[in-house]
């Protein structure tokens, strides 16, 4: 071999799906698509047993599906989003009053969030460091653009541990 001339190794699916998803085990990794300056991740939840989040019930029934979109922890300086294919399902308890409801990704994005947890806690740690303003242009510098009042959000966000009780008064 030259030394002008590079050996390439491919990379099984499964081990960059660990690479690069937060919870592996039930998001499959479809495709991977770089942008300018952006890289998407389109991945499918692939969970077996989906509950109700009411009632606990076990739903068998699909209503619909459709696409979410967090951010992502930065890779190789490029923004990273997540393109996550999630499915609706149907509660089928009588008693639940919740009709209709969509697969939790606990590990990877909190209901409604529009950040993974990874990338929460990474900005959260930024935030407690640096505080708004510098933390955010440190953020934007390492590929995770974040506001000063979000950064400052996430610091009150904190659940601190509790502290331990002192063994003597006075």
């Amino acid at each position: 071999m030259s030394a002008n001339t590079c050996a390439h190794a491919t990379i099984p699916t499964s081990l960059t799906a660990k690479l690069l998803l937060p919870e592996a085990d039930y998001l499959r990794l479809d495709e991977i698509v770089i942008d300018g300056q952006d890289v998407t991740i389109v991945t499918t939840s692939c969970q077996t047993t989906p509950c109700c989040p009411s009632c606990g019930v076990v739903a068998t029934r699909e209503h619909s599906r459709y696409t979410r979109r967090p951010g992502d922890l930065p890779c190789v300086g490029r923004q990273v989003r997540l393109q996550l294919n999630v499915r609706r399902f149907f509660c089928d308890n009588p008693a639940c009053q919740q009709r209709t409801f969509v697969e939790r990704l606990p590990g990877v994005v909190r209901s409604f969030a529009r950040r993974t947890t990874r990338l929460a806690d990474i900005q959260r740690q930024i935030g407690l460091a640096l505080g708004g303003e510098a933390g955010a242009r440190s953020a934007m510098r390492q590929a995770m653009p974040v506001s000063a009042d979000t950064l400052l959000r996430l610091v009150s966000h904190t659940e601190l541990a509790p502290a331990a009780s002192p063994k003597v008064l006075g």
